[in-house]
C-alpha cells in the first residue's frame, strides 16, 4: 500500500479485527437464545433447502447453524418462507441431505464474518484491483472529487420540488466524480440529504451509469430509492424490514410477478402434495397394526411424494433464482444494506458509483463493505449524529476513530460539500442545534416559522402545550433509580404520560408522536403505562432519521449525567420534532452541568419564555 496519513496500517487493521471478533462473540451468544430445530432436504451448489420444527424465518432473512463446536457458521438468505425454506448461498456449508442442525438469525454475525474476512484480504494482499483502490482510499490515498457536472433540470428525482444552491452543488459534484475520487456530503437533519442521493442515483443512472444505494440501516435505502421510478430501482432486504411503499421495488416481489402463474402453480402442487402426505401418515400408522403390506406400500407412496416435492422444490428454487438474476443484471440503480450488498445475489456485482446514507453510523471496515462495490465512492452523513454502536466500548473517542465518517472527513474534509438549508421543524426547534451543534453552517427556511401544532383549548395547566412555544423545558422535580442495569424516574413517567393522553385528547394521532429517553427501563415503563401500540417509546437509537410532529424527551437521570449528556444522541432526540419539543427533565440537576449541550438548552428555552415548572396533582 501507498503511505498514508495512518501511521501503522497493519496494526490498525488488526486492532479492529480483534475488536469485530469480540463484538461477534457477544453477538454468537445471544444468537443461541433463538433457534429452531430443521432437517437438511436438500443441498445444490448454491441451495440448500431445510424443514423447520415451526416457521420462524422469513424472505431476505440471513441465517446461520449452530456447529457442533458452538459456533454460529453463517449459510445464506432466506429465498423461500415457511416451515420448508430454501437458502441461497455462495459457501461451502458442510451440510449433508438428511442431517438434524439448529438454525439461527445470522444477520450481524454474517456482518462481522464479512468484515473480518474482508481485512484478511487486506493483509494477505488478496484484492483485486477495484477493492484496493478502496482500501487505498479509506487510508487517505484517494482523491476529492472537485469538478462539477452542470445539471439542466434542477428539479429533484419527483420533478415536484426544486433543489436548493447546496443540494444543487452536492449533485454536480456527484456528477462530476472520476474513478478512484470521493465525495463526503454532510448531511445535517432536514436538509435533503435523501433529495441529494435520490437525484444523483437518476442523473447518474440516465448517464449510463450503474448505482447501489446502500446504508447500515434499511430505513435509509428505502427512503431514497421510494423517490426513484419502480421501474428502474430494485430493492434487495427483507420484505417485513422494508417500508410498505417499497414493496414493489423488492427482488423477490419482481421476481414472483414476473414468473405469475407459473410459480403459483408449483406451489399449489406442494401445498397439495404435503396436504397428502400428512393424511398419507395418518392412514399408515392406522394399517400398521393390521396390514404390514398395507403399511410397507403406503410408506413407499409418501417416499414418492416426498421425492416429487423435492423435485418441485428445485424447480421452483431455479425458476426464482434465474429470475432474480435477470433482475439484478438490467437494474440501473439498486438499494441494499451494506451487508446484504456482500451476499447473494449482489456478492458478485460491480458499480460504477456507490452512495452510502447514514455513514457516520458505519464503522470503517462496515463502510469499506461497501466502497469496495464501485470505482466512485460518495459518503454522506453527519458527524454529529449517531456514531456506530459497540457493545465493547463505552470511550466515545475511540468510537469516533472507527466511524467511517468520521475518519474521511479526516482525510478529505477540505473538500466536502454541506447541505445548508433546514426544511422540516419549527425554526425556533432546529436553531438550538444551528447554533450550539452545528455553528451556524446550517439555517431553517422561512417556511420554517409556520410549522406549528394545530390545537386549541389546551387545559390551563398545561401552557406548556401552547403552539406558540414550540421549544420548551419541563421541570419535573423526581429522582432516578437503578433498575437492573438500567435507570428509571417515576415522576417523569407520570409527566410524559400525563402529556401524551393529553395531546391524543386534543386530536394529536399517536403515530405522529414520539417519546425519547436514553434509557431502557424508562422506555418500557412509559410504553406499560401508555399501552399505545402506535405511539413510538423508544431510545435514541431508534429514532435517527425519523420525524414526528411532537417529540417528548424523558432526560430520566439525575445524578451522574454522562450517558445523558451525549451531544451526538441528544442532537438526535432534540432534531426529530417537527412541531413541538418538550423536553422533560429535572432543571436542578442541569444547572450543575454548565456549558453542556442540556445546560445550553435550558438557557435558550428560558429565553424563549419556554421554561416551565411541572404542576403535579
Amino acid at each position: 500500500m501507498s503511505k498514508s496519513p495512518i501511521e501503522d496500517e497493519r496494526k490498525f487493521l488488526l486492532g479492529i479485527r480483534d475488536l469485530l471478533r469480540r463484538e461477534r462473540e457477544v453477538e454468537k451468544r445471544e444468537a443461541y437464545e433463538d433457534r429452531v430445530r430443521a432437517r437438511v432436504l436438500d443441498v445444490t451448489e448454491d441451495l440448500v433447502t431445510f424443514g423447520c420444527k415451526f416457521p420462524m424465518f422469513r424472505e431476505g432473512d440471513i441465517i446461520g447453524y449452530i456447529t457442533q463446536e458452538g459456533d454460529v457458521k453463517p449459510i445464506g438468505s432466506v429465498l423461500a418462507e415457511g416451515t420448508v425454506i430454501t437458502v441461497g448461498t455462495n459457501r461451502e456449508i458442510g451440510l449433508e441431505e438428511g442431517q438434524l442442525i439448529d438454525l439461527c438469525k445470522g444477520e450481524v454475525l454474517v456482518g462481522y464474518d464479512l468484515q473480518i474476512s474482508l481485512i484478511d484480504r487486506i493483509l494477505n494482499d488478496e484484492l483485486d484491483d477495484l477493492e484496493r483502490d478502496a482500501v487505498l482510499c479509506l487510508f487517505g490515498g484517494g482523491n476529492t472529487g472537485s469538478e462539477r457536472i452542470s445539471l439542466s433540470d434542477k428539479l429533484d428525482s419527483t420533478g415536484k420540488i426544486e433543489l436548493d444552491e447546496s443540494q444543487i452543488e452536492a449533485v454536480e459534484r456527484i456528477l462530476g466524480l472520476e474513478d478512484r475520487e470521493l465525495l463526503i456530503v454532510v448531511g445535517p437533519p432536514g436538509t435533503g440529504k435523501t433529495r441529494v442521493i435520490a437525484k444523483a442515483a437518476l442523473e447518474l443512472r440516465k448517464r449510463g451509469e450503474r448505482v447501489l444505494i446502500t446504508s447500515h440501516t434499511n430505513r435509509a435505502v428505502d427512503n431514497a430509492l421510494e423517490a426513484l421510478p419502480v421501474e428502474i430501482s430494485l430493492r434487495v432486504g427483507r420484505p417485513e424490514k422494508v417500508l410498505k411503499g417499497i414493496r414493489p421495488y423488492l427482488l423477490s416481489y419482481k421476481a414472483r410477478t414476473a414468473l405469475g402463474s407459473r410459480l403459483e402453480q408449483i406451489e399449489s402442487q406442494i401445498s397439495k402434495l404435503r396436504k397428502e402426505i400428512k393424511g398419507l401418515h395418518g392412514l399408515a400408522e392406522e394399517w400398521k397394526r393390521v396390514s404390514k403390506e398395507k403399511y410397507n406400500e403406503l410408506k413407499g407412496t409418501i417416499k414418492g411424494k416426498i421425492k416429487r416435492i423435492r423435485d418441485l422444490y428445485k424447480e421452483r428454487n431455479k425458476m426464482l433464482v434465474d429470475e432474480s438474476k435477470k433482475l439484478v443484471e438490467k437494474a440501473g440503480i439498486m438499494g441494499s444494506t451494506l451487508i446484504k450488498s456482500n451476499m447473494p445475489p449482489l456478492h458478485l456485482e460491480r458499480f460504477d458509483t456507490v452512495l452510502i446514507d447514514e455513514c457516520s453510523q458505519a464503522s470503517i471496515t462496515l463502510a469499506l463493505l461497501g466502497m469496495i462495490k464501485a470505482r466512485k465512492w460518495v459518503l454522506v452523513g453527519d458527524h454529529k449524529q449517531l456514531l456506530p454502536v459497540f457493545k465493547s466500548i463505552r470511550d466515545k473517542r475511540l468510537v469516533e476513530k472507527l466511524s467511517a465518517f468520521c475518519l474521511m472527513r479526516k482525510f478529505y474534509g477540505k473538500g466536502e460539500v454541506w447541505l445548508r438549508k433546514h426544511y422540516r421543524s419549527n425554526s425556533r426547534i432546529i436553531n438550538f442545534s444551528c447554533r450550539y451543534v452545528y455553528n451556524g453552517m446550517i439555517s431553517p427556511v422561512k417556511e420554517c416559522d409556520g410549522i406549528k401544532l394545530e390545537i386549541r383549548n389546551y387545559p390551563r395547566e398545561m401552557e406548556f402545550l401552547n403552539p406558540d412555544i414550540p421549544a420548551v423545558f419541563l421541570d419535573v422535580r423526581g429522582e432516578d433509580f437503578v433498575e437492573g442495569r438500567s435507570r428509571a424516574n417515576r415522576a417523569e413517567v407520570e409527566a410524559v404520560v400525563r402529556i401524551a393522553r393529553t395531546l391524543k385528547r386534543l386530536g394529536i394521532r399517536s403515530e405522529r408522536m414520539g417519546i425519547i429517553t436514553p434509557y431502557k427501563a424508562q422506555r418500557n415503563r412509559i410504553a406499560e403505562e401508555l399501552k399505545d401500540e402506535k405511539l413510538e417509546v423508544n431510545t435514541v437509537d431508534s429514532f435517527q432519521g425519523r420525524e414526528k410532529d411532537v417529540i417528548i424527551f424523558s432526560i430520566t437521570s439525575t445524578g451522574n449525567m454522562d450517558f445523558v449528556s451525549d451531544e451526538n444522541r441528544l442532537n438526535v432526540a432534540f432534531t426529530r420534532a417537527r412541531k413541538k419539543l418538550i423536553v422533560v427533565g429535572n432543571a436542578e440537576s442541569m444547572e450543575k452541568m454548565s456549558g453542556g449541550l442540556l445546560y445550553n438548552y435550558l438557557m435558550y428555552v428560558r429565553n424563549l419564555n419556554g421554561f416551565f415548572k411541572w404542576q403535579m396533582r
